[in-house]
């Protein structure tokens, strides 16, 4: 059983995020990155729930770009 998959990273209202998945004992843990920031934001999906297992990487790729809005961001700062 794999408990690693390649980070995958995408653009969204012109911020570049990736996401590092690892698999865990009860879920796959997904640790979002905003680029340039060292702290994530870490979100789960419970095995068999929420993803589709034919596709689990495709699934876990769409439900973290969906939820990137709704998670509580700090605000960006310019130094």
């Amino acid at each position: 059983m794999d408990t690693a998959m390649d980070p995958h990273t995408f653009v969204q209202d012109g911020v570049a995020y990736e996401v590092r998945f690892t698999r865990g004992p009860d879920a796959w843990i997904a640790a979002i990155h905003r680029a340039g920031e060292a702290t994530a934001q870490i979100v789960a999906f419970p095995h068999g729930r929420g993803y589709d297992p034919a596709d689990v990487r495709g699934s876990l790729v769409a439900g973290c770009e969906a939820m990137v809005p709704n998670l509580p961001w700090p605000s960006l700062t310019r130094h």
